[in-house]
Order: structure tokens, then sequence, then C-alpha cells
């Protein structure tokens, strides 16, 4: 087969190309088939944060954060008209303060902050694919802003029924008593990654080996967008997902 790497794609719908990654023989995250790179941008290696979001500094470290003070900010990434039926990708982020997981779910629809973290959807009205979620500390007194996976989870906020068992949810806060001790701060410790303050006895919030990678077939293919939104209910200077990192990519053909 053809080797992975770069190849010029061009847009089904209005004929341009443009330079795209693409796994030709399966992705190592992803699995089997060919899968294309339509989302990216990576701090790391110096692709800054797409227009829509706040580039914000922190001990000489750059992250993307939400625009607006309260909801959420998006980002779409081009289809380039290809009908999606599955989709893959990564997020590296890391906590600001005191998010707090679904605990204000309940105030709203998928349209709103329905969670303190980043939401994948597409078309309109949006359809759900995935949550990446941060709670406020692992075990803690606001039990309704904790992960629904952490340690004695009795009480946390469920997510919607949208959301289903489609996300990842994790804290970067290592305190368990009082969250506004460390208020100011980006927490160093990675959120969805399998490891750290979440990862302990009791919790689920751990279990996925495949963090912070999701994939999900989705239930109705679609030529739309995906949209990425960094959401939250409460200001900035209070809680935001602090990002370094978005991969996404769309399988489009199988093998």
């Amino acid at each position: 087969h053809s080797p992975d790497g770069w190849y010029w794609i061009q847009n089904r719908r209005d004929g341009s190309v443009s330079r795209r990654l693409c796994f030709i023989g399966g992705h190592p995250h992803c699995g089997n088939g060919t899968w294309m790179r339509i989302g990216h941008f990576d701090l790391n290696r110096g692709v800054g944060c797409p227009s829509s979001l706040n580039t914000y500094t922190y001990n000489s470290k750059q992250y993307c954060r939400r625009s607006v003070d309260e909801g959420c900010s998006s980002v779409y990434f081009d289809s380039l008209g290809n009908e999606i039926k599955e989709v893959c990708g990564m997020i590296e982020a890391y906590q600001w303060y005191s998010s707090d997981a679904f605990g204000s779910s309940s105030s709203y629809t998928i349209d709103g902050p329905y969670m303190d973290g980043i939401s994948i959807t597409q078309g309109s009205p949006r359809q759900h694919i995935w949550s990446y979620v941060v709670g406020v500390y692992e075990n803690g007194g606001c039990v309704e802003c904790r992960c629904p996976c952490s340690s004695g989870g009795s009480g946390t906020a469920s997510p919607p029924s949208f959301v289903g068992e489609d996300y990842y949810c994790d804290t970067g806060n290592p305190n368990s008593n009082y969250y506004y001790n460390y208020e100011g701060i980006v927490y160093p410790d990675r959120l969805w990654d399998s490891s750290g303050v979440s990862c302990v006895s009791g919790s689920t919030c751990c279990d996925n080996p495949d963090q912070p990678w999701f994939r999900k077939k989705l239930t109705t293919p679609s030529t739309d967008n995906i949209e990425f939104r960094w959401c939250a209910d409460e200001a900035r200077s209070n809680e935001f997902t602090a990002t370094r990192q978005v991969e996404l990519f769309i399988k489009t053909y199988e093998t």
C-alpha cells in the first residue's frame, strides 16, 4: 500500500486542495483503515491556537482557552466534504482552578456549557460525539463538582443522556479538601492520560488505557464539519481548560 505521510487532498465541496497527514495502513491509536487528519494544533511544536480561541500564558508556557468569559468557544474542523462514518482524536490539556465536571448539566442542553471541558459535536442540531470533562478534585467536599468516575462517586452530577458513556473525565487538582487554596494556577498534572491524581483505589477514571485518544463510529454518517467547543459556565478567572494540543482524524477507507 502507499506509505503513511502527507498527501494533497481535494475538497469534495469546492475542488480546492490542501495538504493533509494520512495514515494509509492504519493508525496506531485509531485502528485499521485509512485515516486522514482534519483537525490539528500543537503548541508543543509551534502550531498556535485557532483564531476563535484565546492564547493564555502561564509560567512562560502558552495554552489555548475559550475566548468568552462564560459559555463556549467553537473551533470547526472541515470534513472536506467527506462523509464521516468514524472519528478518532486526542487532546492534551490541563486544569485551571475549579472546573466542576457535570455540576451544571441540569441547567443546559447540548448547545450550552453542560460540562466544564471540551465538547465534540457535529451538525445542526448538534449531535454529540465525545466530551472531555474536568472535575474539581478527585475526592472532596463539592460532591456534584467531581467526576462521576471518581472514588466515592455517589452523589456526583451525572452526564446528560445525550452524552451517555462517550466521555472522559479527569482532574489535575491534587487537593482533596478545599480547592480555593489553588486559585490562579494551571495544575501540572495532564488530564485524560490514565495517570495522575485520579488514579486511586475506587476510581474508574483511569480505567480506559486508550486515553487521551477516543474513537467513535457515528450513528448517522454525515459530511458536516466537526465542532470542538471549549465550555464552562463560570468566568475564566474561575475555570478553563488550558489546551496544548488537539488531533482529529476521520476514517476515509476500510482495509
